[in-house]
C-alpha cells in the first residue's frame, strides 16, 4: 500500500461522533478552502515537473489549507482574564481549550521548565531607513519542555511589551505555498517543524498561538517522534518561525479573517532528552480476535499510544477504528484519539495500526480497547481487551 493510500486509510479510518456535513456543506467548505489556496501560480521559468512532487509536499500544500481553518473554523477564544493559569504555565492553559491538542491533566506537572529566549532577526535595526525610537520587539520563548520519547511536546509564548498584538484573537503562519524545488527541510522549517539532531520532525498542528492577555499569546507544538531515528539522549534541537500573521474579526466562517504581517522569524535552539521513567507498559487481556490483534498499550503523563495490527480479512470487509476507555469504579471514560498512522507489518498481510489518545488520568490502573468497523450502520465490535497498567 503506497504512502498516499495509508494516509487516505487512516483519514478513513478516524473515529468520530460528530455529524458528518450536508453535501451542499461540504461543498460550499471545499469551494472557500480551494479559493484560499489556488491563487498564486508559479512563473514559468520555474514550471512544475511531473513526478517531482513528492507525498510530503503534497501533505503540506493540505496543511496550508488548515491554517484557515485553525484560525477561523476551529474557534477562537478572548481571554478569560480571571481564570488564567499562572503566566508561563502554557499546557495548563492549553488544556482547558477546546480539543484540538492531546489533553493530559498532568502535563504541567511533569513538563520541564524553561526560559530560552528565541533569536529574532526583528531585533536587527533597518539602516537603510530613518532611524525610530527604540521600541521593544516581539518575542518569543520557549516556556516548558515535555519529551516521554513517544512525543516532545513545547509551550512557547509570544509577548509584546507594547499593544502591536493587543488586537488579534490568535496568532498563527502564513507560509507560501510550495514548489517542486522546496527541499523537506525547507519546508518542515517554514511549517513548524523542529529539527532534532539534523532530522526534521513535523509537527501535529501548525502553530497557533492564543491569545493569553493584551501582550501575551501561548501557543503548544506536539511532535510524535514514533518516526524519528536518533538518539533520544541530548537531543539538540532547533525550531524556527517565520511568516507569523496575527488573525483578528473572525465569525468561524472560512475567509472572513484579517490577517496582518508580523515582522520577524524566531529561531530557538535547546537540548533536551527523553524521560520514559513515568511510561507504563500495559498488561493485555485477550487474544486475537477477527485477525486483529493487540499488540501494546504505553500510558504516559502526556499522551496514550495503542498498536494493534489486522492479520487476515475482517468481517464484511470492515474497516478498523480503534476506541478506548479508561476504567474507574466501573465507570467508563472515553479518551479521545488525537492522531494515527498505518504500516505494513512483517508479513505479507499484516497491517499495524498506531493510535495517540489523551492521556490516562493519574490514579486509572484499567483500560478498555476495542475495535469497530467504521463503516457499520450499527456498533459493531470486532475484538475487545481488557488492559491492566502498573500504579
Amino acid at each position: 500500500m503506497g504512502k498516499e493510500q495509508d494516509l487516505m486509510h487512516l483519514l478513513d479510518s478516524l473515529a468520530t461522533e460528530d455529524t458528518p456535513l450536508t453535501d451542499t456543506e461540504m461543498d460550499r467548505l471545499t469551494r472557500q478552502v480551494l479559493g484560499r489556496t489556488q491563487t498564486k501560480t508559479k512563473p514559468a521559468s520555474h514550471a512544475r515537473r511531473k513526478g517531482k512532487w513528492p507525498v510530503w509536499s503534497k501533505a503540506f500544500a493540505g496543511a496550508a489549507a488548515c491554517v484557515v481553518l485553525l484560525a477561523g473554523v476551529n474557534g477562537i477564544n478572548p481571554a478569560w482574564a480571571e481564570d488564567l493559569p499562572v503566566l508561563g504555565d502554557v499546557f495548563a492553559y492549553i488544556n482547558g481549550l477546546p480539543k484540538g491538542y492531546l489533553q493530559s491533566e498532568q502535563l504541567g506537572e511533569y513538563a520541564q521548565p524553561a526560559q530560552i529566549q528565541a533569536d529574532s532577526d526583528a531585533d536587527a535595526p533597518d539602516e537603510s531607513s530613518t532611524p525610530e525610537p527604540a521600541r521593544q520587539p516581539i518575542q518569543l520563548t520557549l516556556s516548558q519542555i515535555y519529551c516521554d520519547g513517544l512525543y516532545l511536546r513545547l509551550g512557547l509564548t509570544l509577548t509584546a511589551e507594547d499593544d502591536s498584538l493587543a488586537d488579534f484573537e490568535v496568532v498563527t503562519i502564513d507560509p507560501p505555498l510550495l514548489w517542486e524545488d522546496t527541499t523537506q527541510a525547507e519546508a518542515n522549517t517554514l511549517y513548524g517543524g523542529v529539527t532534532l539532531n539534523g532530522e526534521a520532525v513535523g509537527g501535529d498542528l501548525l502553530p497557533c498561538f492564543r491569545k493569553q492577555d493584551a501582550h501575551t499569546f501561548v501557543c503548544e507544538m506536539d511532535y510524535n517522534l514514533q518516526d524519528y531515528t536518533g538518539s533520544l539522549e541530548n537531543m539538540q534541537a532547533s525550531l524556527t518561525l517565520s511568516n507569523l500573521v496575527g488573525v483578528k474579526g473572525t465569525t468561524g466562517a472560512v475567509g472572513d479573517e484579517e490577517k496582518t504581517p508580523l515582522a520577524g522569524s524566531y529561531t530557538l535552539s535547546f537540548t533536551v532528552s527523553a524521560n520514559g521513567a513515568l511510561t507504563r507498559e500495559g498488561q493485555i487481556k485477550g487474544g486475537e480476535q477477527n485477525h486483529v490483534s493487540l499488540i501494546g498499550v504505553q500510558a504516559a503523563p502526556g499522551e496514550t499510544r495503542i498498536q494493534y495490527s489486522v492479520n487476515g480479512p475482517l468481517p464484511d470487509n470492515a474497516t478498523p477504528a480503534m476506541r478506548l476507555f479508561a476504567v474507574q469504579d466501573g465507570n467508563l471514560t472515553k479518551l479521545q484519539p488525537a492522531s494515527g498512522s498505518i504500516q505494513n507489518g512483517e508479513g505479507q498481510s499484516e497491517t499495524v495500526y498506531t493510535d495517540y489518545f489523551d492521556a490516562v488520568p493519574e490514579g486509572v490502573t484499567e483500560l478498555q480497547a476495542e475495535v469497530l468497523d467504521k463503516n457499520a450502520r450499527t456498533e459493531v465490535i470486532l475484538a475487545q481487551w481488557t488492559i491492566t497498567l502498573p500504579q
